[in-house]
């Protein structure tokens, strides 16, 4: 459920608005149109059913619903508005009630599109509002930024249930929309620039040894110079379209000379003298040995290079800003061709060299990864070109982001390719892998077979070995570690384009070929309690469902109890760093440290001060604490249970968590291929690292195959265990 809105963001919808004209705002529903089933200018996303009510309205005449018990999918109204305006932040206020809100959650939705992506979004997923809750205001925002060319507002309902909407208002940096004026768009001078609007004119497929050397040079010098060269900063090249005009000249033998013809057009500049900050406020140095390897690159070539890492660089780049606060990178104004021919030799090379240099330059975590990131770019250069069709392209560009071993980084959306691989239909049925075999560990109410039960073991599917899928395809699970991986792959072994999968299935006493029936691929919800009391004296929170600021309603509550269970096997809805933390300790403690990249020295990342959380509390938690954890702890609960840990008498309980931390960082690349690399690095106060490493429980603790045929939540056993002893 937590990546639902990347396949909202993978929708392209018709604009309703040309940009000139001025646009007929409806935001309160009243205005209709004679035949249309939806208020003018509303739009219907998703699959349920949108209604006009006239009876349930906050104000006015008409509000918007949305009503299903199928709970499948999700439904959505929206409504498009012109982004030809001039600000910082753009605000949507709306009206929302909702009843018997289950399996999923409502909110407002407003999202900032670009050439068809997605560049900003918000649904209020983490915000949880499930239940029944009368007419109330609810407010999002995004950051006005990357210039989108179309903005979303709406309503959206996932699960099922029923939701109203009603008396919306959009605000730009305060003001009313409707009181602000629409600007005219200049088209920049790369938007002028449209000799390769249709595609790149380049086409090569099987490479000799010389164009393989040049594309291998070409890669690391187009991205060098892009995120070196103050004149690509300025944003008045297509660096993209520049690539496109010196790929035909990959067949020269004095290559390097053409480069160097080609890079000195983009002008003088100044240079800069070169001053590393101190060791101890360095993690990682720019990988810039390359530059003086003359056995790599002309002497001529080499020369003109090291010249411009001596550039003086702005921290203004076209391509390429932090975002304030976290100063995770924002890879800007990057196209995503999303209508690209996939005989386009040109296009998927500039897809190859686009990420590989975002990585090299940006990623904080690239030495960690297992493989030479050289070796990556020379055996990608022919896998790209030989690429025949979007498939091979897509599940090539998939193994390319796998090999950064980073969980955030994936294929993320709905993407039509993966769909059709992985299989777009689904045995009802949730496995996990434990003891290292792929158990079924729950039957979702679709199941309707009695021939497997929980506890059993698959070993095979449609005749392949689960053990021998694994081998073949684990390529196509990018994860920071290998248990991370199998969570994934649990996730896609049912998966098939048929209407049945035949699986051989150990159930501990027999070994038995069976026949299970399939549906329509979905999200499996599961929706624990918040929060309960065990056993009369622990207190347990699940932070998947919480609701904004439910802390502060639980914990009172808790505070006599002699234990707290805090249940991290699952993603938090809502961010409790400080507002937990404050009741778990007596004094202020680090818990974190932060590594950041430079866009005046790229490929440079120092340390800056990390977070502490807690302060003088008498009235603090005195009972012991226990945080449960495996390889669904990711990112956000990761972090969490980083801080919460340094809470007198904690406990880290479980196992290896997904190893992913850090605010995440956007990337898109040609295909409108949309994923996403850790944007920081995040390290233990003593500078320990927990990218791939994940966090280190204090006391191991797994499922076993015994204890989830008998129906036990083994490890929560263990920490009730472990506050009673």
């Amino acid at each position: 459920m937590k990546n639902f809105f990347t396949f909202l963001a993978a929708l392209l919808i018709s604009p309703l608005f040309a940009q000139n004209a001025a646009p007929k705002f409806n935001f309160d529903f009243e205005e209709l149109s004679e035949g249309k089933k939806l208020p003018t200018d509303w739009i219907k996303w998703g699959d349920y059913p949108l209604e006009k009510d006239s009876v349930t309205t906050q104000s006015g005449n008409y509000s918007m619903r949305i009503e299903t018990e199928k709970g499948e999918s999700f439904g959505c109204v929206a409504y498009q508005l012109p982004a030809n305006y001039k600000g910082e932040k753009i605000t949507l206020e709306g009206y929302v009630k909702y009843e018997n809100v289950r399996d999923g959650f409502v909110g407002l939705l407003m999202r900032l599109d670009k050439q068809g992506s997605s560049i900003a979004f918000d649904n209020m997923q983490r915000q949880k509002l499930q239940g029944t809750q009368d007419w109330k205001k609810y407010t999002i925002g995004l950051n006005f930024k990357g210039n989108p060319d179309k903005v979303y507002v709406g309503g959206i309902m996932v699960g099922k249930g029923k939701a109203w909407f009603d008396n919306f208002k959009v605000y730009i940096d305060g003001k009313p929309i409707e009181s602000l004026k629409q600007v005219e768009i200049e088209p920049s001078i790369i938007d002028k620039d449209n000799e390769f609007d249709n595609g790149s004119k380049f086409s090569a497929t099987v490479l000799n040894d010389t164009q393989k050397r040049n594309l291998f040079v070409l890669g690391k010098v187009w991205g060098f110079v892009k995120y070196h060269h103050p004149a690509i900063a300025k944003g008045t090249i297509s660096w993209d379209y520049e690539l496109f005009r010196i790929l035909p000249k990959i067949n020269e033998e004095n290559f390097d000379s053409e480069l160097v013809q080609w890079i000195k057009k983009l002008g003088t500049f100044k240079a800069r003298e070169q001053k590393l900050p101190d060791a101890a406020d360095t993690k990682l140095l720019p990988n810039n040995q390359w530059l003086t390897d003359t056995n790599l690159l002309s002497a001529e070539l080499s020369t003109l290079l090291k010249k411009i890492n001596k550039a003086d660089r702005s921290s203004t780049n076209y391509y390429l800003a932090f975002n304030h606060g976290v100063n995770n990178p924002d890879f800007k104004n990057e196209k995503t061709y999303a209508s690209m021919s996939y005989d386009d030799s040109g296009i998927k090379l500039l897809a190859l060299f686009r990420y590989w240099n975002m990585i090299e330059y940006f990623f904080p975590n690239r030495h960690l990864m297992d493989e030479n990131w050289d070796v990556v770019l020379k055996d990608f250069i022919p896998r790209m070109t030989n690429s025949k069709d979007e498939k091979e392209y897509t599940l090539a560009l998939l193994e390319l982001i796998g090999k950064v071993q980073d969980t955030h980084a994936n294929i993320w959306g709905k993407n039509k390719v993966l769909t059709e691989f992985f299989g777009k239909n689904v045995v009802p049925i949730s496995l996990s892998f434990v003891e290292n075999k792929a158990v079924i560990v729950k039957l979702e109410t679709e199941f309707k077979d009695n021939s497997a039960k929980v506890g059993d073991i698959i070993t095979e599917i449609n005749g392949v070995k689960v053990d021998d899928w694994i081998k073949e395809n684990i390529k196509y699970f990018p994860a920071s570690n290998y248990p991370t991986q199998l969570r994934d792959i649990a996730m896609k072994l049912l998966r098939t384009n048929q209407e049945n999968i035949e699986v051989t299935i150990d159930t501990g006493a027999e070994i038995k070929k069976v026949t299970l029936a399939t549906i329509p691929n979905k999200y499996f919800g599961e929706d624990p309690m918040s929060h309960k009391v065990l056993n009369d004296n622990i207190g347990y929170i699940y932070p998947g469902t919480l609701k904004e600021d439910e802390i502060d309603e639980i914990m009172p509550r808790f505070l006599d109890k002699k234990g707290l269970i805090i249940d991290f096997r699952c993603y938090p809805s809502d961010f409790i760093v400080f507002s937990l933390s404050k009741y778990l300790l007596n004094e202020k403690k680090d818990f974190v440290k932060f590594t950041e990249g430079s866009s005046k020295m790229p490929g440079l990342f120092t340390y800056r001060k990390g977070s502490s959380i807690g302060g003088s509390n008498k009235d603090y938690f005195k009972g012991k604490v226990v945080i449960l954890v495996n390889e669904t702890t990711q990112s956000s609960a990761e972090y969490t249970a980083m801080a919460l840990r340094t809470a007198p008498a904690s406990v880290v309980l479980g196992s290896t968590t997904a190893g992913a931390d850090g605010n995440v960082s956007a990337i898109y690349l040609p295909g409108n291929i949309f994923t996403y690399i850790s944007g920081i690095g995040i390290l233990t106060p003593n500078g320990s690292e927990t990218q791939r490493v994940g966090i280190v429980p204090d006391v191991k603790a797994e499922p076993t195959i015994k204890g989830i045929r008998e129906g036990k939540d083994e490890v929560l056993e263990r920490a009730i265990a472990i506050i009673n002893n």
